[in-house]
Formats: structure tokens, C-alpha cells, sequence
């Protein structure tokens, strides 16, 4: 087994671009993690998807990660990389995928200059689903995520306004919920919903 040392991970359920990381973050700053070579085909099969890994894998990574200033390991966890690029995936112990990370830029361009001799390996891997979410940007992630809440927790007399401002019509309280989720997240009338959200929340605080 190859190991990689001292580089720092911001795990996420769908592996963030390193210029979509916030200050605010929890990076975790790792001593030790091993290191696995696969090919570009499964290297971009496994970025995009949540995926189980088979039982003989996950037994020669369990208890490898190990985290600076910490007593603890990650139990099962390992970096998976091609000839371009680098990803670390956190596994349940039953192999199914559950966190990832990318690297910070140098780091990973460090780590690619050094594994040019490691030999690929082939994995087993059955795919489970789509990532959630996969082809959007940080910031829309946190526009969905704040909406989400704002509507489910939203008195009824601000969804009236809300709906009428964004549909120019009313109806009951179920089919105002329903249209508003179904909503087009890439079209004007989603911007507009974030807005008027954005602007009741600062107005009660």
C-alpha cells in the first residue's frame, strides 16, 4: 500500500472544487493516508457517483488515515487518483461511499509529480446513484439549502406574498408549496424567490 502524508481534506457529500471552498470550512489536516491508482475512466465514474467499494478494498484501507493532533483514524478512507487529479473518499463500513474531498491545487500537483511510477490498479465498485446536486456551483447548493428551509418553515400570510410575487396568481397552501419546489432552479422566478426570502429574513432580524 501507498501512502500520502500531511495534506489537508474538506469533505462534503459531493467533492467541492477547491475554489469553491469557504474560510469557514472544517478542514481536516491528515499525517497519513493511503493511495490508490485507478484508471481515468473509473476515476471520473467514482467523482460523480456514490458508489460501494468491495470488501477486499476496505479491508486494506481500514484504520490506515491517520489525522494530526488526533488519537483517532478514519476508519475507512483512502485517496483515489489518476494521471490528473486526486480524490478522497470516506467509506461506512459497508463500503458505500460517504464523504469527499478534492485537494488544495499545489498539494495535489506535489502528490501527481511523485506517483508517476505507481501502477494502476483495477477496482471493484458497484455505482449506486448520481451524486446530489452534481453540477452545481457552491453558491447554488447554499441558495437550495437556504429555500428549502425558509419554505418549510414560512407562515402562511409570507407565502401568499411570496407566490403572488412569483406566479402573479394565488391557490391553497399545498399546491403554493408544490409549485414553488418545482420551480425551474436555474430561471429567473428561483432568483427572485431567494431574493424576497433573503430580504423577509433580514427584515425579522
Amino acid at each position: 500500500m501507498n501512502y500520502i502524508y500531511d495534506i489537508y481534506l474538506n469533505f462534503n457529500d459531493v467533492a467541492l472544487d477547491f475554489f469553491e471552498w469557504n474560510k469557514n470550512d472544517k478542514l481536516t489536516h491528515l499525517k497519513k493516508i493511503p493511495i490508490i491508482k485507478i484508471s481515468k475512466e473509473d476515476f471520473k465514474i467514482i467523482c460523480y457517483h456514490k458508489f460501494k467499494i468491495d470488501i477486499n478494498i476496505l479491508n486494506r484501507i481500514k484504520d490506515k488515515t491517520e489525522i494530526w493532533k488526533s488519537k483517532n483514524n478514519i476508519k475507512y478512507c483512502c485517496l483515489f487518483c489518476c494521471d490528473s487529479a486526486i480524490l478522497c473518499v470516506k467509506f461506512n463500513k459497508k463500503g458505500i461511499s460517504e464523504k469527499k474531498s478534492f485537494l488544495f491545487v499545489d498539494e495535489e500537483l506535489e502528490i501527481l509529480d511523485s506517483i508517476n511510477t505507481f501502477n494502476k490498479e483495477k477496482i471493484n465498485y458497484k455505482i449506486l446513484r448520481n451524486d446530489k446536486l452534481l453540477f452545481k456551483t457552491r453558491l447554488q447548493l447554499e441558495k437550495d439549502r437556504f429555500i428549502k428551509e425558509k419554505i418549510k418553515n414560512i407562515k402562511n400570510d409570507e407565502l401568499k406574498y411570496i407566490y403572488y410575487e412569483c406566479f402573479n396568481k394565488y391557490s391553497n397552501k399545498d399546491k403554493m408549496i408544490l409549485d414553488i419546489n418545482n420551480m425551474n432552479k436555474n430561471g429567473i422566478q428561483y432568483e427572485n424567490l431567494y431574493n424576497i426570502l433573503k430580504l423577509i429574513s433580514t427584515i425579522k432580524k
